[in-house]
């Protein structure tokens, strides 16, 4: 991997990161629920109400499913997928939708025009992971959880 490709993925984890936790404290402030609570997003998951899948403000919808929550911009088309279920840890990376977030993100387009590639994007995740620049905070070996190690991010 070169310094270019390493900077340019890992400033899109740090934009994933950013945004990510931007949704989740917009969701919970516009259905008032305190992050704070022991599980706030048991309000969410619930099938006893509606609000698995809604509408924010500034054009972006929320869907929950499984252990995460998927916001789209309905004007830009950003999707952005956000697992939930790890302890405040929002910025959690899986590689599929991390592509995807770059893809639909209009400020990362160099990003995917240097990278033209899921497959090479790939690659480039696991070399971070071999660098440690992205590591597993999960439970056990049957539970990942990556996220960035900001202690090696310079």
């Amino acid at each position: 991997m070169n310094e270019l490709e390493k900077k340019i993925v890992t400033e899109a984890i740090l934009d994933f990161d950013k945004t990510a936790k931007k949704l989740i404290e917009k969701l919970l402030t516009e259905f008032g629920v305190d992050k704070k609570e022991k599980n706030p997003f048991n309000k969410f998951i619930s099938i006893k109400n509606n609000l698995r899948k809604g509408n924010l403000s500034e054009n972006w919808t929320y869907w929950f499913h499984g252990d995460a929550c998927e916001f789209e911009n309905s004007e830009t088309k950003q999707l952005v997928y956000v697992k939930i279920n790890r302890n405040g840890n929002y910025g959690v990376i899986d590689n599929y939708y991390l592509y995807k977030f770059i893809l639909t993100t209009k400020s990362l387009k160099k990003v995917s025009n240097i990278i033209s590639n899921e497959k090479r994007f790939n690659e480039l995740i696991l070399e971070l992971e071999k660098a440690k620049i992205i590591i597993d905070i999960g439970e056990n070996e049957f539970i990942k959880t990556r996220v960035l190690n900001f202690n090696k991010i310079n």
